[in-house]
């Protein structure tokens, strides 16, 4: 058989190139993978059909644009050695065809990536339409976990969307290419209609990717079962049963419960992943709970967060203790290599953004992650309003749109969400930011983490710096 592009990655028009992005990176072992794409590096991509082999590919590379043989394989080695992301080459996203299923397959037509040569440009980093979408249908939780990130309070007292308002949304999100919507919150299933939001995602033709902590029963498991859920996301903070109790603050037997569905979820063929907070008092006890879900068949990823400062609901006391996190680390590096099949992941002791030197800062500044807020993709709030970042919430200053008065791509292309994506450095009225002669590399380059703003500085500086920039001053408290 021949070459094809992995069905975990699509390739879609992007108004004045194409881009190459994960289609559900939530349900991956691997990092989300995004990549602008020149017009001909599209269509050079959109030959992997699998029907033809990289012999056969060079051959027409080199007729397409009239290249000789050796320029043409050049062409594709120097494509497919291009990054998706921090791990992976495109190179690596191309498998042979027999190793998938045939009806997952994307077959390109190369003439839908086809741009006249002055129109093409690279220079905007925000996608011409959004390619992920994260929805909070509710800020309702059965939990009051005691390391809560969410603005619940925020929340009191507003109409939720209804459902439809909700398939509005999903058809304006097939428009834009988009197949997951990202559900959060608050719980999915803590409004009465979870299973008809679940329902119509499905019928749209998108894959719902749903965190609870929700002690789902067997009927409830067996039902979304049949509905064709196939994953989903179990928080779960210890394997302590009473340990697990403290943390949420609910009523005693919740431990027990959560820790049941996730059998249920086995029983019933759902694969689990499962997201663990790590603070002083579940630390010691997470060891035992890693092993536990290696062990089980049904969890297939197992992700350990230290816990980090949260703009609503925060105590310093919850911040882990290094000496606890080398050994938590230590101890997991075991299990994983135990099993090497299963995606542990720690994301590691989040590091002090204002200590070392100006260059020891400066040097991990610009080397930070590329912030996908207003850029990628956008966030839906329980009453229909639209929010640039999860962790925003209801600030009104990062409130781009109304999914009430307007479609989603109106309100990805209103002038709000556009003077966000690319601020008038003139407008900063104070801050480091203000004179920065990096201002516009800045936010328009690998953009400013505006929450991290707001833990660091308050909720009134959301246009002070990011607390890692070696320009910033010393603010709370962040890890």
């Amino acid at each position: 058989m021949g070459l094809i592009l992995s069905p975990e990655v699509k390739m879609r028009h992007d108004g004045s190139r194409a881009i190459l992005f994960s289609v559900n990176s939530t349900n991956s072992i691997n990092d989300t993978a995004f990549r602008f794409l020149y017009p001909q590096q599209a269509v050079m991509l959109s030959l992997f059909d699998g029907k033809r082999d990289l012999n056969e590919i060079e051959k027409i590379v080199a007729y397409l644009f009239n290249l000789d043989l050796e320029l043409a394989s050049k062409e594709i080695e120097s494509l497919l050695a291009l990054h998706a992301n921090r791990e992976q080459t495109i190179g690596s996203l191309i498998v042979d065809m027999s190793r998938i299923d045939p009806e997952k397959a994307r077959i390109y037509d190369p003439k839908d990536f086809i741009i006249s040569a002055g129109s093409i440009d690279m220079t905007d980093t925000r996608c011409k339409y959004p390619c992920s979408l994260i929805v909070l249908p509710t800020m309702r939780c059965f939990t009051s976990c005691r390391y809560c990130y969410a603005d619940r309070e925020g929340a009191k007292g507003l109409e939720e969307f209804s459902l439809f308002l909700f398939e509005r949304l999903l058809r304006d999100a097939n428009e834009c290419g988009i197949e997951a919507v990202d559900f959060s919150g608050g719980d999915l299933f803590c409004r009465d209609d979870a299973f008809d939001l679940i329902r119509l995602t499905f019928q749209n033709k998108l894959y719902p990717n749903i965190p609870t902590k929700y002690p789902l029963s067997k009927g409830q498991v067996e039902q979304l079962a049949e509905m064709g859920l196939s994953t989903i996301q179990i928080s779960i903070d210890a394997l302590d049963a009473d340990i697990i109790d403290n943390l949420v603050a609910t009523k005693a037997g919740y431990g027990r419960k959560i820790l049941q569905t996730i059998d249920y979820l086995g029983e019933a063929n759902i694969k689990v992943r499962t997201n663990t907070v790590l603070t002083p008092y579940n630390v010691k006890d997470a060891i035992r709970l890693a092993r536990y879900l290696a062990e089980l068949p049904q969890v297939f990823k197992a992700h350990f967060t230290c816990y980090g400062r949260s703009l609503y609901r925060h105590e310093d006391k919850m911040f882990c203790h290094l000496e606890d996190i080398t050994e938590f680390e230590s101890e997991l590096n075991e299990i994983k290599k135990e099993f090497p099949d299963k995606a542990i992941i720690f994301s590691g002791l989040p590091g002090d953004p204002y200590s070392g030197d100006k260059e020891k800062r400066a040097s991990a500044f610009w080397d930070r992650a590329f912030c996908t807020a207003n850029r990628r993709g956008v966030v839906v709030l329980p009453d229909g309003r639209v929010t640039i970042c999860e962790e925003l919430y209801f600030h009104p200053d990062f409130i781009i749109g109304d999914l009430n008065k307007h479609s989603l791509l109106e309100i990805w292309n209103s002038p709000r969400a556009l003077k966000l994506a690319h601020p008038d450095q003139s407008e900063v009225h104070d801050g480091p930011c203000r004179d920065c002669s990096d201002f516009h590399i800045c936010h328009e380059g690998l953009g400013r983490c505006i929450r991290d703003a707001l833990k660091a500085y308050g909720c009134d500086r959301g246009h002070w710096p990011d607390p890692r920039c070696p320009r910033a001053p010393v603010g709370n408290r962040m890890a």
